[in-house]
């Protein structure tokens, strides 16, 4: 299929959180003669004066990423632990043996507080990966390493996850009104997927619309280039963002690379969402 993934086999995703404040018109007004990267470059540079914004290392390329709530936010869901933004490209680091999940095996809970609806989206979810993948989603009982699904805004449809395996408990939240395709795509965090519009081959596929794209949320579309591509881009991807992820005048953030627009609606996985995961966990 497609996706990025660390030198373990980690892919990628999506959101549409707005989180930063204006502070880029000009940088984007001035630089029609630029060619994406440099406009990317220069947004990417002025949101850096937000405070939260900060910039790390990621299997030893620097990324930009949120600081907020004690977390490490990137790309708008993935949380990664302050042990990933430190890591450098050495061998196994930010891979296969640090975050991949033990004998493929996920244990998880759910809070309390969950509510039946979305208790029946994620036992939904886990019968995907369970019937598909090669991954298996258990419920707990007294593991130490384990996924707790937690309640998110009670007004809300997105969620976010820690990236991999991180040992201990890690999180998974979702909001009130996130579909079970998103419930999907937050797991596939969980499991170590990274967002498609990253992957390195991205440019010969889709076509950023930088101009389009919220003030400070540019580095949000930045290729992460230290994982390794599986299989074809899939723009169907369940770890796809939508064509409209953070933008600031309801037009679209993402087109095919012909410069048409695509429709994507997230309800499950496709066939090369299952191989990469398969790949991940053989």
């Amino acid at each position: 299929m497609n996706k990025k993934i660390n030198d373990l086999f980690f892919q990628k995703v999506f959101t549409k959180r707005t989180f930063l404040i204006g502070i880029v018109i000009v940088a984007t007004l001035s630089s029609c003669s630029k060619n994406n990267d440099e406009i990317a470059s220069e947004t990417q540079t002025a949101a850096l004066e937000v405070s939260h914004l900060k910039k790390g290392q990621l299997g030893g390329q620097e990324i930009t990423y949120e600081r907020k709530n004690g977390m490490n936010f990137f790309q708008g869901d993935i949380v990664l632990s302050d042990q990933q933004l430190t890591e450098e490209s050495t061998a196994n680091k930010g891979g296969a043996s640090l975050y991949r999940w033990p004998n493929r095996t996920i244990y998880y809970t759910i809070a309390g507080n969950m509510g039946s609806i979305n208790v029946n989206k994620i036992n939904t979810a886990v019968n995907e990966y369970n019937s598909k993948t090669n991954t298996r989603w258990v419920l707990r009982t007294n593991q130490s390493n384990y996924v707790e699904f937690i309640f998110g805004s009670s007004n809300g449809s997105d969620g976010w996850a820690h990236i991999g395996y991180q040992g201990g408990k890690q999180t998974v939240s979702l909001d009130q009104y996130i579909s079970v395709g998103s419930v999907i795509h937050e797991m596939g965090h969980t499991v170590g997927l990274y967002h498609e519009h990253s992957r390195q081959d991205r440019d010969q596929y889709v076509s950023i619309q930088w101009g389009n794209i919220q003030d400070g949320q540019a580095y949000n579309f930045n290729k992460y280039t230290s994982g390794t591509d599986i299989g074809p881009f899939n723009i169907n991807s369940v770890m796809m963002y939508w064509p409209n992820s953070y933008s600031k005048n309801g037009q679209p953030t993402i087109k095919r690379a012909n410069n048409t627009n695509f429709t994507y609606n997230r309800t499950g996985f496709t066939t090369g969402d299952i191989n990469t995961i398969n790949a991940m966990y053989p």
